[in-house]
């Protein structure tokens, strides 16, 4: 190989080199107390790259602050983000300024998780047949509370719709500010995700009536998956680690090296654990090949659910 072939590889190499040479941020598009965050604090307490993680709180518009933010950042590997399902739901669902697939460069999958159905305590049903027979009997009047626009809460309670079960859809910016409007009685009930509402559940301040995924949750194991009662009502979630576009290679292995490193520790392992989510772990490719599959997805599942920004 010329000398000049080889000079366009330099400069990342020489940043990969020293990488990193200051604190690096991890971008979360809701806000504090949600599933997202919770798991963004628990990486930055745990991986290990030489500087300090810090988690910066970047809500609204249904993360689509925070998505845009993070596509803008510089890609040295200094701005990461971590993001779930709505990055490639809301292309299909509204006007944004990134585009999942050419925007974003996978680091690696974290988790997976369940949605749960969370009913407030006053609610008059006992369980979920009667909650969907309740908001049959009276359409319109039970609110259910998600994360925001485009989140697997948002589009199970389209699913639920959809399926004659008419509901109120009530957005929030992220589960956790989701899980206290329940608990305060400000909305009958909720869908997010687990994480966010597992220590109500635990402490018995709110009951839960379902989980979104295909099978019951062997966190919740006696709690029916919503499908058990409304069939065809499945939403899987996701939670994975992404720098900007354009980061150096070096740079993206070694920072999934270390979110590798830490997902193997029994310490992260049990944290996760008792927070609900399903470890998981992966290659940037195998991220980056997850990513092109949803956003090709997403536009058929929210055309045919019916599910909309203002519902």
């Amino acid at each position: 190989m010329t000398l000049s072939a080889a000079l366009p590889a330099l400069p990342g190499r020489a940043r990969a080199a020293t990488y990193p040479d200051k604190p690096v941020r991890i971008i979360v598009p809701f806000a504090p107390g949600g599933s997202l965050d919770i798991l963004a604090r628990g990486l930055a307490n745990d991986v290990r790259l030489g500087q300090q993680i810090v988690v910066e709180n970047r809500s609204g518009a249904g993360g689509n602050i925070g998505f845009e933010a993070a596509a803008r950042s510089t890609p040295d590997g200094h701005t990461l983000m971590l993001a779930s399902e709505p990055l490639t739901v809301n292309p299909a669902l509204m006007r944004v300024t990134y585009d999942p697939v050419r925007d974003f460069a996978g680091i690696s999958l974290i988790a997976l998780l369940t949605q749960v159905l969370i009913v407030h305590p006053d609610v008059p049903a006992r369980d979920l047949p009667e909650l969907v027979a309740l908001a049959r009997a009276r359409p319109g009047t039970i609110n259910v509370a998600s994360a925001g626009p485009g989140t697997s809460g948002h589009l199970a309670v389209a699913m639920l719709g959809a399926a004659g079960v008419p509901l109120v859809h009530v957005p929030f910016r992220g589960g956790g500010p989701a899980a206290a409007a329940v608990l305060a009685g400000q909305v009958q009930a909720g869908i997010m995700t687990l994480p966010a509402a597992l220590g109500y559940i635990r402490q018995g301040q709110l009951r839960s009536f379902g989980v979104t995924a295909t099978e019951r949750s062997r966190f919740l194991p006696e709690v029916p998956s919503l499908r058990e009662v409304v069939p065809g009502v499945v939403v899987d979630s996701w939670q994975a680690l992404f720098a900007p576009a354009g980061t150096p290679p070096p740079i993206i292995g070694q920072i999934n090296a270390a979110v590798l490193a830490a997902l193997a520790t029994p310490g992260t392992s049990d944290f996760l654990a008792r927070q609900g989510f399903e470890k998981v772990g992966s290659t940037p490719a195998a991220l980056d090949d997850l990513v092109q599959r949803e956003a090709a997805r997403w536009p058929a599942v929210v055309r045919d659910a019916g599910v909309s920004v203002d519902g």
